[in-house]
């Protein structure tokens, strides 16, 4: 693929690069004290690195304590040549303008950008390149570039048939899936056939019938699966509207990218006169469930609004409100994988208020209440429930943000998560009703005078 930038752009970032070529300079390498007593762990090594498996020219950086890169280097003539400080932020400054260009933003990662300025800094030093720094990009990028098929699988999530969300499409990991990847596995590496199996049997045994979330694209690698995590979580995050967590704050749901589904875990030994009897792992969750969506389900979650949702992922051009409406739905949905019942109360009252208030000035609990009960009350006594409710959950709110104690009311949480579910319900069929958050806001007002 031929990647080509606006040549405006072209001359903009060759001469920020030409410039930052400029400030390479020895770093100066510092001697770290060497503690004699010094505590070292005795972990288990699985394998050792030797200077065979290295393929490729070492990348040199510096990481601060929240693992974010802060420099980059390379040896020269027995010399670390780097950028560090202000002069790496630059660096950082134009991959992240590179990478926001229409050209790249959905092809390469910042990451990838990164290495390849700071790759070209490095050729341009040592004098092995005559190419300006965008041919040089460009050109390392074209080679990365591929068709892309990316499948994450998700925990805990099981259906019978294939599942458009937005840009991403659900599929179930088969047997057969396994059975013919394993067969091609063996064919191609004869010599490492008992490792093969033992690779592919302990990955079969967690990943086949779970649905994975599968998306295509033509992308470098890093970029691809960037895109796909974020597909996938904002997809699911509208699937999981219609968990049966929303409506039992002690069931969280689980249903998201496999390994961030936060099942908690206690592993005990059992000793006995100094011998091992048992290692047992246990869940310290009891009310964990697989949600199994058949074919009758999902028909049933398209009618009230699985179908608008995904139509509105894939929309290009959004009005004011489907913008809001969506981003209320993104915040209300981490309340159905939160555990604790004060986390959920305020995901779900956050979500209220960012699309029941026109600002930050309104009294909140009078018109998020008010608003809510015109919204989904069919009659006076419903929505004189409703008010009352929502004051209660404000209540509950107050009082483990400001006094720390734990939600313990039950039966009112109960009854706020279902009205936030019927709100929330409601507000997916007239999403495309309206074109500002404040003209939605109004036909509620309006609803009062009648």
């Amino acid at each position: 693929m031929k990647l080509e930038l606006h040549p405006d752009a072209v001359t903009d970032f060759n001469r920020k690069a030409d410039k930052l070529l400029l400030e390479l300079e020895p770093i100066p390498q510092k001697s770290s004290p060497i503690h004699k007593n010094s505590f070292h762990p005795d972990t288990f090594i699985s394998a050792l690195i030797t200077e065979k498996d290295i393929i490729d020219e070492i990348r040199i950086s510096s990481v601060d304590q929240t693992g974010t890169e802060v420099a980059k280097y390379f040896s020269h003539s027995d010399t670390t040549i780097g950028l560090q400080g202000e002069s790496y932020k630059k660096l950082a400054y134009i991959s992240q303008e590179m990478q926001r260009t229409k050209e790249l933003y959905r092809k390469v990662s910042v990451t990838l950008l990164t290495n390849l300025i700071f790759d070209w800094l490095k050729d341009k030093y040592k004098n092995t390149t005559d190419l300006s720094m965008v041919e040089y990009v460009l050109n390392k990028c074209e080679g990365k570039i591929q068709e892309l098929e990316i499948w994450i699988p998700i925990a805990m999530l099981h259906i019978q048939s294939e599942i458009k969300i937005g840009q991403i499409t659900l599929k179930t990991i088969t047997r057969e899936m396994f059975d013919h990847w394993r067969t091609e596995a063996k064919r191609k590496n004869l010599a490492e056939t008992d490792k093969l199996k033992e690779w592919f049997d302990e990955e079969q045994k967690v990943l086949q019938g779970l649905a994975a979330s599968t998306i295509k694209l033509c992308a470098e690698p890093e970029r691809g699966f960037e895109i796909a995590l974020e597909e996938t979580e904002k997809s699911l995050s509208l699937l999981r509207f219609f968990s049966p967590s929303n409506l039992h704050p002690e069931i969280p749901s689980y249903c998201t990218v496999l390994g961030k589904e936060n099942i908690e875990l206690v592993k005990h030994l059992i000793i006995r006169d100094g011998e091992l009897i048992m290692i047992t792992s246990s869940t310290v969750d009891k009310a964990i469930q697989d949600w199994v969506i058949d074919d009758l389900l999902l028909s049933k979650l398209k009618s009230p609004g699985l179908e608008i949702l995904s139509n509105l992922l894939v929309q290009d051009c959004k009005t004011e409100f489907q913008d809001k409406v969506l981003d209320s739905l993104l915040l209300y949905s981490r309340s159905s994988l939160a555990k604790n019942l004060a986390d959920k109360l305020v995901y779900i009252l956050v979500a209220l208020e960012s699309i029941l208030l026109k600002n930050e000035n309104e009294p909140i609990q009078q018109n998020i209440g008010e608003r809510m009960a015109f919204f989904i009350g069919t009659n006076l006594s419903e929505r004189k429930s409703i008010i009352k409710n929502l004051k209660k959950a404000y209540t509950l709110r107050s009082s483990f943000i400001h006094h720390g104690r734990t939600v313990e009311d039950l039966e009112t949480l109960k009854e706020f998560m279902l009205n936030a579910w019927m709100f929330f319900s409601q507000l997916i069929q007239n999403v495309n009703h309206f074109n500002t958050r404040g003209q939605f806001i109004d036909a509620i007002e309006d609803r009062k005078l009648r």
